[in-house]
């Protein structure tokens, strides 16, 4: 009998920690308490996680599944990338990885690529909220959607309900003393971004019933994004400000050291997505963090249940939405 192979979750449990933690004690993406890696690297030892990870010889009924991002340059989608790739190898599935680079036609042409290749099943980031493409309806294979999703698809979405976030964060700005926020995102074609202005207009409805939104759209290429962001904060001088992303919150940090807005005492900022450089800066950016780890996690279960359960025919569409945090480092005043 082959004895059932240890996986990262396995390994949470038993040390008590989250699964994200456990990812970033392997893959070595994040900085982990002494203490708790220690306690992380024994647990691994005393359940022989590489040794277990090796022996696996049954997996589910799919050998290989193709991931299509729709930007690797966002710092999300990294740690996703390497989860997804680390809980695929743990289930003895290979992965073929491609980056759609903000490019609907080349997004296009990656899922034809990905499926001439036969492909088992496909994780997909879209890039826009557009139609579900045909070629993927048509297609006899798993899809799971992850961060991003297309408008009227009949699969499987894993991620976060992303305007209940952006409420949670205007109301968040709004409990520390701002009574003027601001949003920086991308283009609303995007679905995350999409959802997140939607959250923080109704957070403003319930917290700041007085103040008229104020929204901020780049475009990827970084095109003017200098002027903009110094054009927007110079007009509106909000006091708070959400950004849609930390590469987003990256840009508005160099503008805003430029025009001398001192963080957090004449703004006060909150970002999505935890990252190694916020740790190094002088002055506290909150966050919004979202558990890409199990984000990562759930796809690959996800999309080796639906390999396993195969059904050709009526497919409906379903949404699986974790939970963010907020990383709190302003201090109350």
């Amino acid at each position: 009998m082959n004895k059932k192979p240890v996986t990262m979750r396995d390994i949470a449990l038993k040390a008590g920690v989250s699964v994200t933690t456990v990812s970033h004690v392997i893959s070595k993406t994040r900085n982990v308490a002494q203490e708790t890696r220690e306690l992380v690297l024994r647990t691994l030892e005393e359940l022989d996680y590489q040794q277990a990870e090796s022996k696996q010889s049954q997996g589910p009924s799919l050998d290989r599944i193709g991931v299509i991002t729709a930007d690797i340059q966002e710092d999300y989608y990294i740690l996703l990338v390497k989860t997804i790739e680390t809980i695929a190898s743990e289930n003895n599935i290979s992965v073929l990885f491609c980056d759609s680079a903000d490019d609907v036609e080349k997004e296009a042409r990656n899922i034809s690529m990905m499926l001439s290749k036969n492909v088992d099943g496909l994780i997909l980031a879209p890039v826009n909220f557009g139609a579900y493409p045909r070629q993927l309806r048509a297609a006899d294979i798993p899809v799971v959607l992850v961060d991003r999703q297309y408008d009227k698809h009949n699969t499987t979405f894993v991620g976060i309900n992303n305007a209940d976030s952006a409420v949670k964060g205007t109301k968040y700005l709004v409990d520390k003393g701002c009574r003027n926020v601001g949003f920086v995102g991308y283009s609303e074609s995007v679905y995350t971004m999409q959802q997140r202005v939607v959250g923080y207009k109704l957070g403003l409805m319930q917290y700041l019933p007085d103040q008229t939104p104020h929204v901020l759209h780049l475009k990827y290429s970084k095109e003017d994004s200098y002027h903009l962001i110094k054009d927007f904060l110079s007009e509106h001088r909000p006091d708070g400000l959400v950004c849609g992303t930390s590469d987003l919150c990256y840009q508005v940090l160099s503008v805003a050291d430029d025009l001398g807005l001192t963080i957090p005492e004449k703004l006060k900022i909150l970002t999505y997505d935890d990252n190694k450089w916020l740790d190094y800066l002088k002055y506290p950016v909150s966050v919004i963090t979202q558990p890409t780890v199990e984000i990562g996690l759930q796809a690959v279960e996800r999309i080796i249940q639906l390999a396993e359960n195969r059904r050709v025919g009526k497919r409906t569409k379903t949404e699986i939405l974790f939970d963010v945090q907020i990383i709190d480092r302003l201090k109350t005043e």
